[in-house]
Formats: C-alpha cells, structure tokens, sequence
C-alpha cells in the first residue's frame, strides 16, 4: 500500500521567503513506514534526489485522515512519540508531520491510518494482558 503526498514548506530570512514543495511516497510495511521524497522549488526545479526515511511503527503515536473540502483531497497527520522521530522529514514540527493527499487516493489514506491505529491499539491491549 502506497500513497502520494505533497505538502509545501516555507523558509524566510531577514528579506526572501522561500516556498519550497515536498512530493513523495508513503508506504507500510510489516513493521515500519517508509516516507521516499524529493524536495522541489517553487518552479518545480529539484533541489534534492530522492530521499528514504522509514519510522518503525512502534515510535508511531497516531495517524489520522482529516477531510478536506468538497472535491479536494485531505491530509493524512502522522505523529511521533518524540520530535526526534521525525526530524529527518522536511516540514516536521514538533513530532508531527501534516501530508496532503489527493482526492483520488482518500480510500487508500483512510485504510492505511485505520490499519494503523488497528495495529497499535492491539499492541497496547496485548501490552495491558502481559501485566
């Protein structure tokens, strides 16, 4: 299960403010997800090659899907148990990483965060059956 994601960072110094636009790849795994991006200008001119980072699912907080307007996609919102998890990742802030995704691809955004959140509250029950 794969999905693309874009979302746009902005840089500012004392006169310019840079707009620069992530695009990349979410996919799941059996114990991690893998992010793979690029990192774009505002004229679409590659400023990096293609990146991997993969977070096990473990260091995983939540996931959700937040619906965007009628006829546009919606955001898929990672979040860390601690900022430096997701530190590598371009635009993240504070452990949390807001991914927008197209309309097209809602269902499989939906499914992988409702997997997810599947996987990680039997991994808590299991944890509270150990005790």
């Amino acid at each position: 299960m794969s999905i693309p994601y874009n979302y746009s960072m902005y840089e500012s110094d004392d006169l310019n403010v840079k707009v620069k636009e992530v695009k990349g790849i979410i996919s799941y795994s059996d114990d991690e997800l893998l992010f793979e991006y690029k990192v774009y200008d505002a004229m679409g001119n590659g400023l990096s090659n293609l990146s991997k980072f993969a977070i096990h699912i473990d260091n995983i907080k939540k996931m959700k899907y937040k619906k965007g307007f009628l006829f546009t996609g919606g955001k898929l919102i990672v979040e860390a148990d601690k900022w430096a998890f997701l530190e590598p990742l371009p635009g993240s802030v504070q452990g949390k990483i807001k991914l927008n995704v197209k309309r097209r691809d809602k269902g499989e955004a939906i499914r992988l965060s409702t997997k997810l959140n599947l996987y990680m509250s039997q991994k808590r029950l299991d944890e509270m059956d150990r005790e």
